[in-house]
């Protein structure tokens, strides 16, 4: 089972980058809902039964969110999706978190911080995040990912989840570097939290 935050993240950040700008095409916009899966009733049911589903902390069966993680994974844009995916995610990670949790992370970032973030990965990705000589890594051993894009595109919800996660309760602004994965033959997919670029202060 794989919690319900996540296909629930994947099909709101589907849902985003599908919906138009403010163009001046309006008279186009039946066409565009046919056309952006986004935008779609289908998605729309959908997403009202992962809504239901993450108010009840409920899981749901790994192969449907496989199904959709491949899915998304044959779109020009997918590593978008799977990177405001994982934002989204790590949003709603926290917020299941208990309020003391939560208020323990902003008084001690650094001690309690860190164990907010490893609760909320564990339960909510099936992560495991920690310090390794005070650098956040973080794995994952579950296949998912790579089994539904085999170029490992979908690897990038759980990256960009890590660094929120580390962003939110840590105070950490750099990124997490995917050093190591299952479709080159690493036994778990790995990151490594690297620092801010310098040349963007």
């Amino acid at each position: 089972m794989v919690h319900s935050i996540l296909p629930l993240a994947v099909l709101e950040a589907v849902r985003n980058l599908d919906t138009p700008v403010e163009d001046g095409l309006a008279e186009f916009a039946d066409e565009l809902l046919v056309k952006r899966l986004g935008l779609s009733s289908t998605v729309a049911m959908q997403l009202t039964q992962y809504e239901a589903l993450v108010r009840r902390d409920a899981g749901v069966d790994a192969a449907h969110v496989e199904a959709l993680l491949r899915l998304v994974g044959r779109r020009p844009d997918a590593d978008l999706v799977f990177a405001d995916a994982g934002r989204r995610a790590a949003r709603r990670a926290v917020r299941r978190l208990s309020g003391l949790s939560r208020l323990a992370a902003q008084l001690a970032p650094n001690s309690l911080g860190y164990v907010a973030a490893r609760r909320a990965a564990r339960a909510v990705l099936g992560g495991d995040l920690r310090r390794e000589q005070q650098v956040p890594v973080a794995r994952v051993g579950d296949t998912l990912a790579v089994s539904a894009t085999p170029d490992g595109a979908a690897c990038g919800v759980y990256g960009a989840a890590f660094a929120e996660l580390l962003r939110l309760l840590v105070g950490f602004e750099g990124a997490m570097l995917h050093t190591a994965c299952r479709t080159g033959g690493a036994p778990q997919c790995e990151w490594r939290a690297a620092p801010p670029d310098s040349r963007h202060h």
